[in-house]
């Protein structure tokens, strides 16, 4: 899981995003901007959670969710979780980890009202058939992640995360 905090990859991996929108999230503070010299001409490296987290902001720009929305989302994903084994492991790289490792769906869920709640698929679709569920954004975190992986699977490194993946849902 080490590859997964690695930062090795560049802007050209990320076909779904542009750089003037990356430059454009770093100014309004939805996406971090971790390079020392950001004006020396120093190109940014992403590890798979950041690409993940672009990736998230390109889904809730694309239903026009507000970059204020944007920032609450970052900040609930971005705090740190209650583990004990992991106590520095913020809530979004617990739900990568957990969806690599376990294949757990999740789905992050942003109701009208601004209300956020990360549920398993289960919980996801009891909230659907009761109607406790009206006017909201989700995401199934399962189906991005894997989006994402297969996008960098140049890398040999991530291509074995995807084999096994594969192994394991075919048994």
């Amino acid at each position: 899981m080490e590859l997964l905090f690695s930062k090795m990859f560049k802007s050209e991996h990320l076909p779904f995003v542009t750089n003037r929108q990356i430059h454009h999230w770093k100014e309004i503070k939805v996406l971090d901007d971790h390079r020392a010299y950001a004006a020396s001409g120093i190109k940014s490296r992403y590890s798979v959670f950041d690409i993940i987290w672009i990736k998230i902001i390109s889904e809730m720009r694309a239903f026009r969710i507000s970059n204020i929305s944007i920032r609450e989302v970052k900040k609930f994903l971005n705090s740190d979780t209650d583990a004990i084994e992991e106590p520095r492991a913020t809530i979004l790289k617990r739900l990568i980890t957990e969806t690599i490792l376990n294949s757990n769906s999740q789905f992050l869920v942003i109701t009208i009202n601004g209300i956020l709640k990360i549920v398993d698929r289960r919980e996801y679709i009891l909230m659907l058939t009761k109607g406790s569920l009206h006017h909201h954004f989700a995401l199934d975190l399962d189906h991005l992640i894997w989006e994402v992986l297969l996008t960098l699977d140049f890398n040999k490194n991530i291509k074995s995360i995807i084999q096994q993946y594969q192994n394991t849902n075919n048994e």
